[in-house]
């Protein structure tokens, strides 16, 4: 049997964290070749380029660490994640859509019981919502150091959530502070999940 490469052993986590997640398939794969393409476009550096290979496979590797969290207040936590994934997470009417939705895939809950659950879910959010994508970022850097990566890669796992605006986790980190990697891993991947979502024609106008 031929040796297991590291980058196959990362293809094997970013296909599993496709499942976990309700990605369409080999999101991450794809994600990959597209910020490859655009480092190079770019003219990132042979390390930069590498950190990006790295950021591109592994960015959610640490997103199951709150499963028992969002399980408790939602039916399917998969499809729940699929929603969050294609909507702006720091606009509260698309959280809450998100939401109602996720309630909604409960068949055990309707009429009143459903309105109680979207309440509970309210309240619970603001709580529950910051902590947990603090735990992903931690969890997906603390895996980083146990594979030995780079410590660049290290710290863009755990700015998994960062944003250009400032509005991300972690909090106000924004602009040039992130690094170019995230960036580049972070547009290549929402413009895949816009284009699978609403199509080509739609994602250029989002």
């Amino acid at each position: 049997m031929p040796p297991v490469r590291r980058a196959d052993f990362f293809a094997a986590l970013a296909y599993a964290m496709d499942l976990a997640t309700g990605q369409s398939e080999n999101f991450a794969l794809r994600s990959c070749l597209l910020s490859m393409r655009l480092a190079a476009v770019a003219g990132f550096d042979v390390d930069t380029r590498r950190h990006t290979f790295h950021q591109a496979l592994l960015r959610y590797v640490g997103c199951n660490a709150d499963t028992h969290l969002i399980s408790a207040f939602v039916e399917d936590e998969i499809a729940f994640r699929h929603d969050v994934a294609r909507i702006d997470m720091v606009n509260p009417p698309e959280m809450l859509g998100a939401l109602i939705r996720a309630i909604h895939r409960n068949p055990a809950k309707s009429g009143l019981g459903s309105a109680l659950a979207v309440l509970q879910g309210l309240s619970a959010a603001a709580a529950v919502s910051v902590p947990v994508l603090n735990g992903h970022c931690e969890v997906a850097r603390r895996i980083g150091v146990r594979l030995s990566l780079d410590p660049v890669v290290c710290a863009g796992l755990g700015q998994l959530y960062a944003r250009w605006d400032g509005k991300g986790i972690p909090k106000g980190l924004a602009g040039l502070a992130i690094t170019p990697a995230v960036r580049v891993v972070t547009l290549a991947q929402d413009a895949i999940v816009l284009a699978d979502s609403f199509g080509m024609e739609a994602m250029r106008t989002k």
